[in-house]
């Protein structure tokens, strides 16, 4: 391949002969390496060609300050600052590809609606609840709290906290088994 691939002639063409010579030698010997070195630096295989290319547009610019020998440390250097800054890039952007292809984090509409119907079965039944069984039952399922905690709230002793959640609990369920059966 030549070098004039991957930059813009006129970038080379202002570079002497000599230049355009060391520019084209250490493409050859070192772009298969540099690439796998991005890759291997978690550089993704879509944008590891880029990147390369990349790493000799920077080369083409600073090839008169490159000693010369010090090509190869000089892509791989300029490699690895390129990964690091792609990756650092990465973490902070939005990928937009496989954004259609993974689960959507909010609830479907037919989820949404199953859930509201949940909702409004279940407050059916604690609307039927009476007064204090209602309270227990909601303090301990909807808002979790304990039964020591409960009581104290409540200012009734322990044992009849737990009998009040126990009788909640019942009534709940057999309102439950009457229109769905004993299914869990």
């Amino acid at each position: 391949m030549r070098a004039v691939g991957i930059v813009s002639p006129p970038a080379i063409a202002a570079r002497s002969e000599a230049d355009q010579a060391r520019l084209r030698s250490a493409y050859r010997q070192n772009y298969a390496g540099v690439c796998r070195f991005l890759r291997r630096m978690r550089v993704t295989a879509d944008r590891t060609d880029d990147a390369a290319q990349q790493v000799f547009l920077i080369a083409v610019e600073a090839l008169p300050r490159i000693a010369a020998g010090s090509e190869r440390a000089f892509l791989y250097e300029t490699a690895f600052r390129l990964a690091h800054g792609m990756r650092r890039r990465g973490e902070r952007e939005i990928p937009s590809l496989g954004l259609e292809f993974d689960p959507s984090p909010v609830p479907s509409p037919d989820q949404l609606t199953d859930q509201k119907r949940a909702r409004e079965v279940l407050d059916t039944f604690v609307v039927e609840l009476d007064a204090d069984t209602r309270n227990v039952f909601v303090l301990t399922e909807f808002d979790g709290f304990t039964m020591p905690e409960i009581a104290d709230l409540l200012d009734v002793p322990l044992g009849t906290a737990t009998s009040r959640l126990r009788r909640a609990r019942e009534k709940i369920h057999s309102m439950v088994s009457k229109i769905y059966g004993d299914k869990p």
